[in-house]
């Protein structure tokens, strides 16, 4: 089926993220029909309702001049076919397994690429699935904590308000699903992803 854009979501990402619309990448949504309304189909329910497989639809064309697209990771953002899963969903390394066997998750942990804490403080049913090593998933605590203390504050409030039905990945969600481990939390994640998303020569490099 067609897909329609979140406008709020557009939005938010290239005017808080800064991040470019060819790195749109959704992250999580309100619920099923955000997901076929803004992502894609829905070909398989490993757990009706807390678990689906998401055939997603063709990513935005790539601007080449970002030095991101050479990341040997890259291919992990726009993958075709994701797990999306409830954020209260437990069983969701096996369900991952279903889908992709157990050789995807080999000497990895499964990575709720948005906050399942804030998820839930902000209304939002299902966040996508990326395996990462153990320490790029833990590296990212003090970012998510921060964002944790700021959903607690409005529960969702702001969300609603705004009207966002998805959102997509910030530069320290990107930097996660590629397997980056942020030590030196927001302002590393700033400083490292900025590089990645920068053309080359606009500006000086983050230092």
């Amino acid at each position: 089926m067609p897909r329609i854009r979140d406008e709020a979501a557009y939005q938010q990402a290239m005017r808080e993220w800064a991040v470019p619309d060819c790195l749109h990448v959704p992250i999580v949504a309100a619920d099923e029909d955000a997901i076929t309304d803004h992502i894609g189909d829905i070909v398989e329910g490993l757990s009706p309702g807390r678990a689906l497989v998401v055939a997603i639809d063709p990513p935005p064309e790539r601007d080449l001049r970002l030095p991101i697209w050479e990341h040997p990771s890259v291919g992990v953002l726009f993958e075709p076919l994701q797990v999306w899963v409830s954020p209260n969903y437990t069983r969701y390394r096996n369900a991952y397994v279903r889908a992709f066997g157990r050789e995807s998750v080999s000497d990895k942990v499964l990575a709720h690429v948005y906050n399942r804490r804030m998820a839930v403080l902000r209304g939002y049913g299902f966040v996508r699935l990326v395996p990462v090593s153990r320490r790029a998933n833990s590296s990212s605590g003090f970012a998510e904590q921060w964002g944790v203390e700021l959903a607690a504050g409005d529960l969702g409030a702001r969300r609603r308000e705004r009207g966002l039905r998805i959102q997509y990945a910030d530069l320290s969600d990107l930097l996660v699903m590629l397997d980056v481990s942020l030590g030196g939390g927001v302002m590393e994640a700033f400083r490292i992803g900025q590089n990645l998303i920068d053309i080359p020569g606009l500006r000086p490099p983050q230092v």
